[in-house]
């Protein structure tokens, strides 16, 4: 990418020490350095060039960035909220004598559901993984490994870290190779001297497991991040892993009394503690763990010139996009990249990973404490990364949308070209929110707008977006009513809605069945009111494009699905027909509580109710259905907080098999 010199940044005076890429020293200066013209920090950050990402020219350019920002938010406590404190790493096995009865190198692995993913061929981590004669789980913290043939757990991987403080969090399951994501709960910073830390402390752990013998899990290597996990995706042996790290070393201070001279001294130590800082209190850091859990090396995660910042200011945290191999014993990133940005929202393809970022404080930014910014809506930034070379990742674009976005499946990306689909809400009361799906590409290092449809669902919210093809697009906005649109984007330079359908309630999930239908879960509504009453599973026909129709709706009141959220907790498996919804449904009355999954039979133009199983153990009929749904060979197993249940998937008979406790 083309770097551009920051040259009015430079001009702002360094102060002593400011170009230091070391880590700060313990004690803080005899004297501190003065403090700089808040006008002038302003005016250096604004006059930034107006590319939407540039690269800094090294650390002292870095440094610099940070601390203008952070002086523009500092105020008597801090920035940040302030913080205030008052061996063998692979089994703890349960298996015993079961390893040699498992035999699973001998055993052919049935049929079985994968994760549901956004697009075919790149893998999202999820809190059960599966490869037909194992599962394996992470919940309530543990990750433990289960035999399906004898419904029992047969090991339970010991993560590294610090004992009692690391919670396993999701997984990705590549031949006999687990990657565990866990979080490292971070301990008390004790203040020294009135300071504490101006954030609180977070780290990401991430630990690939052998299981070749799932009996007996074997650590391989783990690394410590400072920061947490945005998202993750894998692309056969290669994983992309998004973070999200807060300065990890910059300290600050609060009053020590409730006096108006008390806070401006207080304002004017973290100034100082702000312009004393060094590079290496706003960066992450990685930490190399052996196969004992044991630091081999700690470092920089991004080296300062591969770090960059987006037009707008986005914050004082760090995005760092990494990538590392699946084969590799120890998992250390083979590429890094960063951006001064908090990040909001992550999508993959195969060959193109897209992180957006919002525009950041836009009251201050825009010109005064009290003043809002010259324009009136919501801005997008999206960057795209070439992930093509499975060793690395390299910066491609950026472009801008007005409004901001659902959620991953807002974007799509096929041969170069983007689609986006945005909602626009002006602070204006007179101006109406309406939606837009944008087609863009790449042109240099420019994100461009070649074609877009606009005035989609006027006064409504994107609620659910679906690409089903290179040339078609389906949407859901909702106020009161739903309308689903299909758009033809055959033409990136002239995208049109094809057809538009209206019903009561909204999908909040979309999902193709063959090519002519789609199912839609989410809720049904007043038409009048636009008031939820219930979970609402749609059937549509799209054959003709022009003319979508709703052939079949079933609606459960009072009830509701994680699916409508968390687009992991659907399954659908084409070899039965069989479309498997969590459920939860609530009321007055103990009774009216139900937690489980509604098996849905689907067919050409028909929908109905197969199945309402309890997934709960036995005397826990609440909480918000099943976690996730799994099919191996002709049964579902459903995961709990709790434990596991099983079925048979013909006559949806079964129950509670496995405590997970």
């Amino acid at each position: 990418m083309p770097r551009s010199p920051i040259a009015a940044l430079l001009t702002v005076p360094l102060l002593a020490g400011l170009a230091a890429c070391t880590t700060a020293p313990d004690a803080a200066p005899a004297a501190p350095p003065p403090d700089r013209d808040p006008d002038a920090m302003h005016r250096a950050v604004t006059a930034l060039p107006a590319s939407l990402l540039e690269e800094f020219g090294g650390c002292d350019q870095l440094l610099t960035y940070y601390q203008a920002n952070a002086l523009e938010e500092v105020g008597p406590y801090g920035i940040g909220g302030g913080y205030y404190y008052g061996d063998d790493s692979a089994v703890d096995g349960d298996g015993g004598d079961m390893a040699a009865g498992v035999a699973e190198a001998s055993r052919a692995a049935p049929e079985h559901s994968t994760t549901n993913v956004q697009e075919q061929g790149v893998d999202e981590p999820d809190l059960i993984k599966t490869d037909g004669r194992i599962i394996v789980t992470a919940v309530n913290g543990r990750v433990r490994v289960v035999d399906v043939a004898s419904e029992q757990v047969i090991a339970t991987v010991s993560l590294p870290g610090r004992q009692g403080e690391t919670h396993s969090g999701e997984l990705l399951l590549n031949g006999s190779t687990l990657i565990v994501l866990a979080q490292e709960w971070g301990g008390w910073v004790a203040p020294t001297d009135n300071r504490h830390s101006a954030f609180p402390p977070s780290r990401t752990l991430v630990t690939t497991v052998d299981l070749s013998d799932p009996s007996a899990p074997r650590t391989l290597g783990s690394m410590r991040l400072e920061g947490s996990y945005v998202a993750a995706r894998m692309i056969d042996d290669t994983i992309r892993l998004v973070m999200r790290t807060e300065p990890p070393g910059l300290q600050q201070t609060a009053p020590t009394t409730g006096t108006l001279t008390a806070e401006a001294e207080a304002e004017q130590a973290n100034r100082d503690l702000i312009n004393a800082s060094t590079i290496d209190d706003w960066i992450p850091h990685v930490q190399t763990l052996d196969s004992q859990g044991q630091s081999v090396s700690t470092e920089r995660l991004v080296d300062c010139d591969d770090i960059s910042r987006p037009r707008d200011p986005a914050g004082l945290t760090t995005l760092s996009v990494l990538t590392f191999d699946v084969g590799s014993s120890n998992p250390s990133p083979t590429s890094a990249t960063g951006l001064v940005a908090s990040g909001s929202t992550v999508y993959a393809s195969t060959d193109r990973l897209v992180v957006t970022t919002n525009q950041w404080d836009t009251m201050r930014w825009g010109g005064g404490d009290l003043s809002w910014p010259a324009q009136t809506t919501t801005r997008t930034d999206l960057h795209t990364f070439d992930i093509s070379d499975p060793s690395g990742t390299t910066y491609q674009a950026s472009g801008t949308v007005d409004g901001f976005l659902l959620s991953q499946w807002a974007i799509d990306e096929q041969d170069g070209v983007l689609r986006v689909a945005t909602t626009t809400d002006p602070r204006e009361a007179s101006q109406d929110s309406e939606s837009s799906l944008i087609m863009m590409r790449e042109d240099g290092d420019e994100l461009v707008v070649a074609g877009r449809v606009d005035g989609l669902g006027v006064t409504e919210q994107i609620r659910a977006v679906r690409y089903l093809s290179p040339d078609v697009a389906a949407l859901v906005t909702f106020r009161q009513t739903d309308p689903l649109y299909l758009v033809d984007t055959s033409d990136a330079t002239a995208p049109r809605v094809a057809g538009e359908l209206k019903i009561p309630g909204y999908s909040a999930y979309l999902h193709p069945v063959g090519t002519d239908q789609l199912l839609g879960v989410g809720q049904d509504a007043d038409p009048k009111t636009g008031e939820t009453k219930g979970l609402q599973v749609s059937l549509f026909d799209i054959s003709n494009l022009a003319a979508p129709r709703q052939t079949e709706v079933l609606t459960w009141a009072d009830s509701y699905s994680s699916i409508e959220w968390d687009h992991r907790a659907f399954t659908y498996w084409p070899a039965s027909g069989q479309a498997f919804i969590p459920v939860a449904q609530y009321g007055e009355e103990k009774r009216d509580f139900f937690s489980g999954v509604l098996a849905l039979g689907v067919g050409e133009g028909a929908l109905s109710q197969n199945a309402r199983i309890s997934t709960s153990a036995k005397g826990h009929e609440w909480g918000e259905g099943a976690l996730r749904t799994v099919v191996i060979g002709d049964e579902l197993w459903a995961l709990d907080y709790q434990g596991l249940s099983r079925f048979d998937l013909d006559t949806m008979t079964g129950g509670w098999v496995v405590d997970l406790p």
